[in-house]
């Protein structure tokens, strides 16, 4: 501070000589992010260092535990389910096939007690004698797996992951029944597309079924 005003009057003096004084290094810019809403941002506007398919994935990959699985649940109202005295004939499997889904939950008195899970492969692969006597009970597999609809989509794929299961029940904290979780949908709010699974890509589901082992 002594020094400075003496210095400065001299470089102005002396400004030919001294140029080299008076130029300022650019300021090195800071590259660090600090948020995943930086992160998503720079991503956002990479142009086209990533691809548009890229730029989703990494988006909804940064997105994937914020959100909660009644976001991306089927809700209770379109859920097609199976009572477990159903007799698996004729009619029922047709109205089963036209419903367009692959996987049931059994109930007993209604949609808030669910006792098993009805595979519609399992169904089609049954012996045709016995299909007309089978009840969804008898055909079901009985293990039954429930998530919150609060927990984030890290939680649920991790119990997917764990349990080896495909299909939970949601339910709220009243125990009630507010809708089920698949596989497929917890997969597609990482990735942001689509999944076509060996089910969705038929229209003849006992076509698939024909070709089981």
């Amino acid at each position: 501070n002594r020094y400075e005003a003496k210095i400065l009057a001299t470089i102005e003096r002396y400004q030919k000589g001294m140029w080299w004084l008076r130029s300022v290094a650019p300021e090195a810019r800071d590259a660090r992010l600090g948020s995943k809403s930086e992160l998503e941002l720079f991503v956002l506007n990479s142009g086209s260092i990533l691809s548009e398919d890229e730029k989703k994935l990494i988006v909804h990959s940064l997105r994937f535990d914020q959100r909660q699985v009644k976001d991306v649940m089927t809700p209770r109202s379109m859920v097609a389910v199976v009572k477990k005295n159903e007799l698996l004939g004729p009619l029922v499997l047709d109205d089963l096939h036209k419903s367009g889904h692959s996987r049931f939950p059994v109930i007993d008195e209604d949609i808030d007690h669910v006792v098993g899970m009805l595979y519609l492969r399992n169904v089609l692969t049954l012996d045709t004698a016995r299909r007309h006597t089978a009840t969804a009970e008898t055909a079901m597999e009985k293990h039954v797996y429930f998530v919150h609809e609060q927990q984030n989509l890290a939680h649920a794929l991790s119990a997917f992951l764990k349990t080896h299961h495909h299909l939970f029940i949601v339910v709220n904290e009243f125990r009630e029944t507010v809708g089920i979780l698949s596989l497929e949908d917890t997969i597609e709010a990482l990735i942001g597309r689509t999944i076509v699974d060996e089910f969705d890509a038929h229209d003849d589901l006992r076509a698939v079924a024909a070709r089981a082992p």
